[in-house]
C-alpha cells in the first residue's frame, strides 16, 4: 500500500512582540520649554532591560546609525555609575541599566539638549540625524523604556522595536477637553526616516490648524504637509494650545493620516492638559504623556481597556482606518458608534467600563489610545497605546527595571495591571525583585463582552521584594499576557504598556510521500494528516469539505483507508483566549492504480510534426511507439482548444472530443453521452 504523509506545519511570518526585540528606534520628543521652574520635564533616563540571563552588548548609536554619544550607565542594583565612550553598554536580566547621555565634561545633558528631546524650536524642522534621535541594536532582545520627570510632570514611552516601522499610521492621542493658561501645552507627532529618500505626508489635518515653524513666527497650516527626510532625519510637528479658549488646536491634528514611502518610526504625544473638575471649564492640570505608534498593519479589531485610578476622567479614544466603522461595547449586540471616515474618532467614556474593564469590538481595524490616571489627582495624567487581543503575543515580561522611580523620583502610588487569558493555568505569576506577590483580587475580574481575558492588578508601590525604593517587576504566565503599569507621585504620574502586537502564525499543510504529486486516498493506499506545533498551542478540529469530521480533535488525523472520495481537508486551531487560527486547505484525490503495459510488438508512429532545425533522433518519429502523430519541440507545448463549460458551449460535440475545461481545470473527453475529466484509472 502506499502511505501518504500530511504535516502541518507552523509558519511564522516574522513573529515580533512589541516593546521586546533586539533594534529599537527612539525619535526625540518635543515637550515645551524645559529648565527649573518651566513647565516641563528638567531630567529624562533611558532605562534598559532584557530577559536574557547571560550578558548582553547593546550599541547605542545616534539616529543616523553612526555617531556614537558619550554615556554615563548606572547599574541599577548595585548603585554604580559608569562613563561609556564607545558605545557599547553590557547588562543582564539581574543588572539591569539606567543611561543618561553627557558631554565631554561628563555633565548630564539637560531636556531639550539632549538626543531623546529637543528645543521648541526643532518643531516644523527637519532635525539632522546625529543631533536627534537614537537606535539601540544588539544580537539579543531587549527593552527600550524612555522616562523622564520633573516634580510637575512625568511621563513614560517604550519603543516597539521593528513592530514599529512601516508607512501608514494614523495620528493619535488624546483631545484638549479644558481651556487653559498655560502655553507649552500641546501635542506633536515625531516622526524618523530609516532609509534615504523618504517622501513623508501628514493630510486630513482640519484646516486652519497651526504647527510650530521653528523660530519662524508664522505657523505652518494646511490640510496636508509633506516632508523629505534622509535616513535618521526626523520630522516634528507640534500643535500648541490657545490660552484661554477652545481652538482647532486642541485636537485639529487627531486622526490625521502619516504616509510615508519607505518605512519609517512615528511617536506621538506631549504636554498634555486633560484633568479638570466636572463644574468647570478651565484647567491648568495637566502631565506628559508619549507613546510610540504601530503601522496600520500591526492593528486589529478587539481591544481590552483596563482603566487607572481616574475614575469618570479617564476617556478612550477610538481612531478608525478605514470608513463605515462600527464600535461594539462590552457585552452591548448593536454598535455604539459609528465612524463614517478613515481618520475620523470618537472619545468613549468612563462609563462604559465595567470593574475596571472595558471591552472594544469594531468591524475594521481601529487605533485605541486611553487617557488614565495614576491616581485621582487630575494632574497625573497620562495616555497609553493600547495592543489588541492578541493570542500570540508575550507570555512574559521579563523585566521592568526600578520601576517605582523615575531617576531618583519615587512614585508612590505606582501599581501594575496584567490582562490574562482566563484558566487558573494563565493566572500571571508576578515577582518584584524575585518576591511573589498575589493580585489585589485573588482570581481577577472578568471583561465585560469577552469571557476569554481576565485582569489582574498588583500593588507595587507597597510591595515586599526589593529595597525600599527599587522594584524590579517580572510578569509570566502560561498564555499571552498585557502589562501596564501606571504610577503617581503628587501631581505627576505616568504609565506605560509593555506588550501586544504579536503576530499570529500561519499553519500550513505539507504533503510527504505521496504515490503522486497530489494527495491521494482509497484502497491502494492510506494517508495520515500530523500536525507538528509547539504543545499546548489550543485545540484542534479537522475538516472535510467544510464539515467538521467528529472525534478529529487532536494535532493528528488519519483518513480512513476505505475512504477512497476526492474531499478538501483543513483544521482549525483555537489557542487560549479565543484567537483561531485557520490552515490551508487540502485536496485529496483517489489513488490511482497501475498495470503492466500489453506484451508484443509495438507499432510505429508514422506521422510526427516537429519546430526542431533538425530531429530529435536519426529515426523520427518512427522510433515513437504506438501513436499516430508525434509532435517535437525545443520551446512549444501542444494546446488544445480551452473552452469555458464545454457541456454548454459545444452544442453538437462528437464521441472522442477533447477539451480543456477552463472552469474545471482539467482535460476533459466526449464518450457520445457525457464529458468528464480525464482522470487514471484501472480498466
Amino acid at each position: 500500500m502506499k502511505k501518504i504523509n500530511f504535516l502541518i506545519v507552523l509558519f511564522f511570518t516574522q513573529l515580533f512582540y512589541s516593546q521586546l526585540d533586539n533594534i529599537h528606534y527612539l525619535q526625540p520628543l518635543i515637550f515645551g520649554a524645559y529648565g527649573t521652574g518651566a513647565a516641563t520635564i528638567t531630567e529624562e533616563y533611558i532605562y534598559l532591560s532584557t530577559p536574557s540571563t547571560n550578558n548582553i552588548n547593546v550599541t547605542v548609536r545616534m539616529a543616523d546609525g553612526a555617531t556614537i554619544p558619550r554615556l554615563s550607565v548606572y547599574s541599577i542594583n548595585a548603585g554604580t555609575t559608569a562613563i561609556v565612550t564607545n558605545g557599547v553598554i553590557t547588562f543582564s536580566n539581574t543588572t539591569p541599566v539606567r543611561i543618561a547621555v553627557i558631554n565631554a565634561s561628563n555633565v548630564v545633558l539637560t531636556p531639550g539638549t539632549s538626543p531623546m528631546t529637543r528645543p521648541t524650536t526643532a518643531a516644523g524642522t527637519i532635525i539632522p540625524a546625529n543631533v536627534g534621535g537614537m537606535i539601540f541594536q544588539s544580537a539579543a532582545d531587549f527593552f527600550v523604556n524612555y522616562r523622564g520627570s520633573d516634580p510637575s510632570q512625568a511621563g513614560s514611552v517604550l519603543t516597539k522595536g521593528r513592530v514599529a516601522l512601516g508607512k501608514n499610521f494614523f495620528w493619535g492621542g488624546t483631545p484638549t477637553e479644558f481651556t487653559t493658561i498655560v502655553p507649552e501645552i500641546g501635542n506633536m507627532a515625531s516622526i524618523m526616516a530609516t532609509e534615504d529618500n523618504t517622501v513623508v505626508t501628514i493630510n486630513n489635518i482640519d484646516a486652519g490648524t497651526e504647527f510650530i515653524n521653528g523660530a519662524n513666527a508664522t505657523p505652518i497650516t494646511g490640510t496636508s504637509i509633506t516632508r523629505t527626510l534622509q535616513k535618521g532625519q526626523s520630522f516634528v510637528l507640534y500643535a500648541k494650545v490657545k490660552v484661554n479658549t477652545f481652538s482647532l488646536q486642541d485636537r485639529g491634528w487627531l486622526g490625521a493620516k502619516i504616509t510615508s514611502t519607505k518605512d519609517i518610526a512615528v511617536t506621538t504625544g506631549g504636554l498634555m492638559q486633560q484633568g479638570s473638575i466636572e463644574t468647570g471649564t478651565v484647567s491648568n492640570s495637566r502631565d506628559m504623556a508619549v507613546d510610540q505608534l504601530v503601522p496600520v498593519e500591526q492593528l486589529g479589531n478587539e481591544y481590552v481597556v483596563m482603566q487607572g485610578n481616574g475614575g469618570t476622567y479617564e476617556r478612550v479614544i477610538v481612531i478608525a482606518t478605514q470608513a463605515n466603522t462600527t464600535i461594539t461595547m462590552n457585552a452591548n449586540v448593536n454598535p455604539s458608534y459609528t465612524l463614517a471616515n478613515a481618520g475620523d474618532y470618537v472619545i468613549v467614556p468612563a462609563t462604559f467600563f465595567t470593574n475596571k474593564n472595558m471591552y472594544i469590538k469594531t468591524n475594521k481595524a481601529v487605533y485605541v489610545f486611553h487617557k488614565i490616571f495614576g491616581s485621582s489627582n487630575l494632574a497625573t495624567n497620562s495616555f497609553m497605546f493600547i495592543p489588541p487581543l492578541t493570542c500570540f503575543g508575550q507570555t512574559a515580561v521579563n523585566m521592568i527595571p526600578d520601576a517605582k522611580q523615575i531617576g531618583t523620583t519615587v512614585y508612590d502610588n505606582t501599581e501594575l495591571a496584567v490582562l490574562a487569558a482566563t484558566g487558573t493555568a494563565n493566572i500571571p505569576v508576578v515577582t518584584v525583585s524575585g518576591t511573589s506577590q498575589a493580585p489585589l483580587v485573588a482570581n481577577g475580574t472578568a471583561v465585560p463582552g469577552n469571557p476569554n481575558w481576565r485582569s489582574y492588578r498588583y500593588d507595587i508601590a507597597n510591595a515586599t521584594g526589593g529595597t525600599a525604593t527599587v522594584k524590579n517587576i517580572r510578569v509570566s504566565s502560561a498564555g499571552t499576557i498585557q502589562a501596564e503599569l501606571i504610577g503617581a507621585s503628587g501631581v505627576a504620574g505616568f504609565g506605560g504598556y509593555y506588550s501586544g502586537f504579536g503576530t499570529a502564525p500561519i499553519v500550513t499543510i505539507n504533503v510527504a510521500n505521496s504515490p503522486t504529486t497530489r494527495p491521494c486516498t482509497g484502497t491502494t493506499g492510506s494517508s495520515t494528516l500530523s500536525l507538528s506545533v509547539t504543545p499546548g498551542l489550543g485545540t484542534y478540529q479537522w475538516y472535510k469539505d467544510g464539515v467538521a469530521i467528529s472525534g478529529a480533535n487532536t494535532s493528528n488525523y488519519s483518513i480512513p483507508i476505505t475512504d477512497n472520495s476526492a474531499a478538501e481537508y483543513n483544521v482549525v486551531v483555537t489557542p487560549p483566549g479565543g484567537c483561531v487560527i485557520y490552515s490551508n486547505v487540502v485536496k485529496s484525490y483517489a489513488c490511482p492504480c497501475y498495470k503492466p503495459g500489453v506484451v508484443g510488438t509495438p507499432e510505429i508512429t508514422k506521422v510526427g510534426i516537429s519546430t526542431r532545425a533538425s530531429k530529435s533522433t536519426i529515426n523520427f518519429p518512427a522510433d515513437v511507439n504506438n501513436g499516430f502523430i508525434a509532435l517535437e519541440s525545443n520551446d512549444k507545448g501542444l494546446v488544445i482548444t480551452r473552452v469555458s463549460d464545454p457541456e454548454i458551449s459545444i452544442t453538437n460535440p462528437v464521441d472522442g472530443m477533447m477539451v480543456f475545461d477552463t472552469d474545471d481545470v482539467c482535460l476533459k473527453i466526449y464518450d457520445g453521452t457525457k464529458w468528464s475529466c480525464i482522470n487514471q484509472t484501472c480498466n
